[in-house]
């Protein structure tokens, strides 16, 4: 089932559960277009639960994440699992005024009472995307002194500490005292 512009009323007269699933075309979500591989759709599998006058969103999004690695500059792309479980109110934020209860976090309110699934996709991927993504865990990356890729190749660059603009503070005599 295609979800692309689904939008689910959440009133009192909606159903105690509703069960979704389907998927989100990635030319939708545009806020992730760098992020997501072109023409693989995002799989939404959520059940949505209605308890008094919270509505809770729990399931799973797959989706393909296409990147460039952060070690070896290549780019890869990767299937990812994102867990959704976020508790929704009908109307403004009750917190907002009182300025002597704490605000709850964990629940978001809709103004307008109506949830995109769109919007919900985009902001959990866009909470799960890694903040250094790389190819894999034992990618080798790129050598400092030649630039090689030394998953491809092996150079013969030795090992040790290139000079660089701040060489000259390792000569610093740091171990005296000031005399002032």
């Amino acid at each position: 089932m295609i979800l692309d512009g689904l939008v689910i009323g959440l009133d009192a007269k909606s159903h105690r559960e509703k069960h979704v699933s389907g998927e989100v075309s990635s030319d939708n979500l545009p806020l992730l277009k760098d992020n997501l591989a072109p023409s693989r759709p995002v799989m939404v599998d959520v059940m949505i639960t209605r308890s008094r006058d919270q509505w809770c969103v729990s399931g799973t999004l797959t989706w393909w994440m296409h990147h460039e690695c952060s070690r070896c500059l290549e780019p890869f792309q990767r299937e990812q699992k994102s867990v959704i479980n976020r508790l929704f109110c009908v109307g403004s934020d009750p917190f907002q005024d009182q300025k002597t209860r704490e605000m709850d976090d964990d629940l978001t309110c809709l103004v307008s009472g109506e949830l995109a699934i769109g919007d919900l996709v985009q902001e959990e991927i866009l909470l799960d995307l890694p903040m250094i993504p790389v190819c894999s865990d034992d990618c080798r990356g790129l050598c400092p002194q030649c630039g090689i890729n030394r998953n491809l190749d092996d150079c013969q660059c030795e090992g040790g500490i290139r000079e660089g603009p701040f060489s000259k503070l390792k000569e610093l005599d740091l171990s005296r005292k000031n005399a002032g």
